[in-house]
């Protein structure tokens, strides 16, 4: 875990574009990404890279854009597509090539801080298992 001094050198105006694009012209996306493919990593202050931030907002488009021109995978933007109840985007996630950390995606649909109804857990489940993980 990097340090929030870290972070914050880290942290570039790269996010920001990129993210700036995919919400308001994903037409020009390729080409930042093919002039910068360093934009793929860029954090914010929380430490999510744009895909993770999309994924979190249930952006599906946005992700599955991203993903195509090699944007990382973070661990935690499943478990937090899950806690937010996004099944579509867990479901994306998923097809993308996402490993999830089974205790931890476990352990967050039963939380109920989070609020997931039965239906919801339902097919989060059937998504998981279609990929071969019991939660």
């Amino acid at each position: 875990m990097r340090r929030h001094d870290e972070v914050d050198s880290y942290k570039s105006h790269d996010f920001d574009i990129l993210l700036d694009a995919v919400l308001n012209e994903p037409y020009k996306v390729k080409d930042i990404v093919t002039a910068n493919r360093e934009c793929l990593r860029a954090v914010n202050y929380s430490g999510e890279n744009v895909l993770h931030w999309l994924a979190v907002e249930n952006h599906t488009e946005g992700v599955a854009q991203l993903r195509s021109l090699g944007s990382p995978l973070p661990e935690f933007a499943l478990v937090h597509a899950l806690e937010a109840g996004h099944t579509e985007m867990v479901i994306l996630l998923l097809q993308l090539g996402a490993e999830p950390n089974i205790e931890i995606c476990k352990r967050s649909m039963n939380n109920s801080l989070w609020g997931l109804n039965k239906k919801t857990k339902r097919l989060m489940r059937s998504y998981f298992s279609q990929y071969g993980h019991e939660i």
